[in-house]
């Protein structure tokens, strides 16, 4: 017995009717493939984005940076201004504290001296002595009379030996 085709084999005809596909498998096969060209498609375009993340996660973390710096300098700047108001207010209290000693001085070395029209000295009315004082001294050619040349010369003796 020759054979000389494999058409006139009976084991090569069932295993060629094995191999055939039908058209449903044909089409599986088809499917697969394409879905493996737009796999490829979905992951290029994947990388793109992944790529495009990367990129956006990178100037994120840039502007945060540059945020902490920011944030950092403007907490050292509100330290220092602190600290220069700290300073700023002990000198406040030292100038109040001066100023009271000498309104201090001023109110005993004028406590003799009555102005006219105004009681002595004393805390209650120094701000109205003051400005009564400062007129005074302001406007000499408004005291002109010779009572009031000696009370402004009994104030500068008052007044001479009062450390400012």
């Amino acid at each position: 017995f020759t054979v000389h085709s494999l058409s006139g084999c009976p084991r090569a005809t069932s295993a060629m009717k094995k191999a055939k596909l039908s058209g449903e498998q044909m089409l599986t096969i088809k499917q697969r493939a394409s879905n493996g060209i737009e796999n490829d498609e979905e992951i290029k375009q994947l990388d793109e984005e992944i790529k495009e993340l990367n990129e956006s996660n990178s100037q994120m973390e840039a502007d945060m940076i540059k945020l902490r710096t920011q944030i950092t300098t403007m907490e050292s700047n509100l330290k220092t201004i602190e600290e220069e108001n700290k300073v700023i207010e002990q000198q406040n209290e030292s100038l109040l504290h001066e100023l009271a000693n000498l309104s201090q001085s001023l109110i005993h070395s004028l406590a003799n001296i009555q102005l006219p029209h105004m009681e002595p000295i004393n805390e209650q009315n120094f701000d109205a002595y003051v400005t009564t004082l400062t007129d005074m001294y302001t406007n000499q050619d408004r005291y002109q009379s010779p009572e009031n040349k000696a009370l402004l010369e009994n104030i500068k003796q008052a007044v001479r030996g009062i450390q400012v």
